[in-house]
This record gives structure tokens, sequence and C-alpha cells, in this order.
């Protein structure tokens, strides 16, 4: 994409918040090929606290600071399109925080204008570099549990108290837009589009505005796809629940990568990405009449993965980590989930 291979690739981000300063600045950090020359933030205490060697500047002076290639947009969701949009107009390559967009019009117009002006565009959808998710993935390509007919996913938790802030706001915050694009991806990724979809989206907690609760059962030919998030669950029950026509697989417990990384651990750290042995998952199978209880060990969780592949995207044209018909069907899965809710029926997903 016009970069050279042994380049470091110079990056701004805009949002200093919890994705900005605790996912993506330690990320790049770490990773040689990446430089992170400015970030924009509105907070006057995080600005404190940028790294060395980077320099704060507004939103605006960042998409157009011609020492910049690379603009990470880590802000509110509503505000995902725009500052995308602007960069890409001012040349720059884009990674945009999952949303990338809150309708598939947007997505549209980002992805044209990216392949128009020969830029990268992603997602970042870090969740497919979970270690349970590389876990679940390797069951399903070595077909471990034969035929799968049965997919489940809870991201269950006990979070009764509200914060007041954009999360919250009902137009483009909540469990919809924070975590249902995670878990929509990584089913995308292994069994392509649904379709059709079935969605009840709620709010459980009194005072909260956005919804905090959704059930998302995607409809395939041969295989059902349940997607479950609660925010008042206080026995959070398995992660996964996968059923095959030879096995099972079920799974407790969380990838631990993102409290690491909030916690100050650094990637490059032996033990970053590295599950306890009581979270792993068992396989329950079937073979011969013989049955078997087995542990399944999770890889390493590996969010370097990441930047990793957009560099090689970037300076040697390999393909993006997440595509733009990816980016287009989370949110158009989504735009149905909604539907689906409001309408108390079954809506079928555009191919």
């Amino acid at each position: 994409m016009g970069a050279k291979a042994t380049q470091t690739i110079s990056t701004g981000i805009i949002g200093y918040g919890s994705s900005g300063k605790k996912l993506h600045t330690p990320l790049l950090l770490d990773n040689p090929n990446f430089s992170l020359y400015a970030i924009a933030t509105k907070s006057s205490s995080q600005s404190k606290h940028l790294p060395e060697n980077t320099i704060q500047l507004t939103p605006e002076q960042l998409i157009v600071e011609p020492n910049i290639d690379l603009v990470v947009v880590a802000t509110p969701n509503d505000t995902h399109f725009s500052y995308a949009k602007k960069a890409l107009e001012a040349g720059k390559h884009v990674i945009v925080e999952k949303p990338i967009a809150l309708n598939t019009e947007q997505v549209a117009i980002l992805s044209e204008l990216a392949q128009a002006k020969g830029l990268l565009l992603s997602t970042f959808h870090n969740r497919l570099w979970d270690c349970d998710y590389l876990a679940v993935k390797k069951i399903v390509k070595n077909k471990t549990l034969g035929t799968i007919h049965s997919y489940g996913v809870q991201v269950n938790r006990y979070w009764p108290e509200v914060i007041n802030n954009w999360r919250d706001n009902p137009e483009h915050g909540g469990a919809v837009w924070e975590l249902a694009p995670n878990l929509i991806v990584q089913s995308l990724t292994l069994f392509g589009k649904p379709n059709s979809i079935f969605a009840d989206i709620s709010t459980t907690r009194p005072i909260a505005k956005a919804p905090d609760s959704f059930y998302m059962r995607l409809i395939y030919s041969d295989l059902v796809v349940e997607l479950t998030c609660s925010s008042l669950v206080k026995h959070t029950g398995p992660r996964y629940l996968i059923h095959g026509d030879i096995g099972s697989y079920i799974k407790q417990g969380v990838d631990p990568q993102h409290k690491q990384l909030k916690a100050g651990m650094i990637p490059g750290d032996d033990k970053f990405g590295r599950e306890s042995i009581d979270d792993w998952g068992s396989l329950y199978t079937c073979a011969e009449n013989r049955h078997s209880e087995t542990l399944c060990p999770s890889p390493d969780g590996n969010y370097p993965e990441f930047y990793r592949k957009i560099h090689l995207a970037i300076t040697q044209g390999d393909p993006t980590p997440v595509s733009h018909q990816h980016a287009h069907d989370v949110i158009s899965i989504i735009t149905a989930a909604n539907q689906s809710s409001q309408q108390r029926k079954v809506i079928d997903i555009n191919h």
C-alpha cells in the first residue's frame, strides 16, 4: 500500500480512554514496526501520562499531521465514522475500534473510500485472538466434535451499578454495540453469514438507559448459534457451549489479555495471554461407543498478532486482519438484531 517492507509505521491514536490507553498503546509500543507519534485526548488528566516521545494533538491536527501514516480511532462509538472518514480523506491508513460504524451505509462509504485511495481500513476485533476463541477455532477446524449443530457463547457479568458515560447512551452504547460485535465476528469467521436472526434485546438494570442484555439466535441451514449477554448474572456460567454429533466442548473463564494490559503487563512478558489451567475447556467425545472427558488446553492469547498483520498489510499488501466484508456483516447483523427485537420476529439476513 505504498510503504516499504522495512518501514516503521508512524501512528497516531485519537482517544486515550480505556481502549486507546490500555489496549492500543501497549500493543503499539511493544511492536518495533510501529512508532507512536501522537495521541489526541480531551482529558487533561490523561494528557499528563502520555508515553515518552509522544506528543499531544487535537483530533483535527492529528488527522492531517504529515508525520503520521496510520490513525487509530479509539473514541466513543458515534464518532468512529466521522474520524475514520476524515483520516482516509487525509490519506491515512485507518484502524477503527469496534464497531466500525453505526450502520451499513457508513461502512460502505468508508470501504469505498479506502479502496479508491489504496489505503488500509480495518476494525480492531481483538477478540479474534482470545485464547479461548483460538482453542475453539482449532476444534472447529479439526472437526474434533464432528459436525457442529449448536454453538453458544455467553458473556455474563454482575454489574449492578451503571456508569454515567457514553457507554450508557441508548443510541450507540450498551451491550449490543459494545459486546455483540466481538461475538458476531467470531461466529462469522467460523461459520460465515447466517440465513436469519432472532433477537431479544433488553435492559435489566432499572437505572440503565442503554440495553444491557441480549439474546441473539443466528440461524444457519444446519446450525444454530446462540449469543447471550447479561449484566446482572452473579454466577456467569460457561463461556462456550459447543455441541457436535460426536462430542461437546464446554469452557469457563475469560481470556486474560485485557486484564493483564490494564494491570501494566507488557505483551512481551512470558505470561502474557496465558490462561490458568483452571479455565481450560473440557472435551466430551464419543468414538466407537467409548465416552471420554479430557482437558483441552487453550493456546496463549495473541492480541499482538493484530498489529503484526496490520504491518504486513500496509508494507507488503497482505490481507487485512479483519476484512471489509466482515466489518460490513457485523453491522448488518446488529441492524437485523435490533429490528428482530423490536418486531418480535425472525429477520432474514441479506446475502
